[in-house]
């Protein structure tokens, strides 16, 4: 299955609500790696951004992903980078003081374990361009 092929509502409501756990994991784990969260969930006409945090000079666009197993390392589909690109593109527009910052695009897998359903935090800086 797809991410967003669903077998009925009750299947996306449950993909929604392991998308919002794993993206407070997300936020966790990086604010204890020493990012600061500017952004959660940033929407825009482009799109949805994940989180968006910074640390030093860093801007950084992080899209989250929860995955069962530990091999399911699955890149952002080019459609999807570009969504995120122009979104990231507008919030620099609306927020011309963070223009000074270099900006990267992470991508943060969280994997499902026994505690607390987290099991390992994959963290690939600048997945891609």
């Amino acid at each position: 299955m797809q991410d967003g092929d669903y077998k009925s509502t009750q299947d996306r409501r449950q993909a929604e609500r392991r998308g919002h756990f794993a993206e407070r994991i997300a936020g966790w784990w990086l604010q204890l790696s020493g990012y600061r969260i500017l952004a959660r969930r940033w929407r825009c006409a482009a799109g949805e951004i994940d989180l968006i945090v910074k640390r030093r000079r860093q801007l950084v666009f992080v899209e989250v992903k929860y995955r069962f197993h530990a091999d399911q390392i699955v890149m952002p589909s080019s459609t999807q980078c570009r969504r995120i690109r122009s979104a990231a593109a507008l919030f620099l527009a609306k927020y011309p003081e963070m223009s000074y910052a270099q900006c990267r695009f992470d991508l943060l897998i969280i994997n499902h374990g026994r505690i607390f359903g987290v099991g390992r935090v994959v963290h690939l800086k600048n997945a891609w361009q």
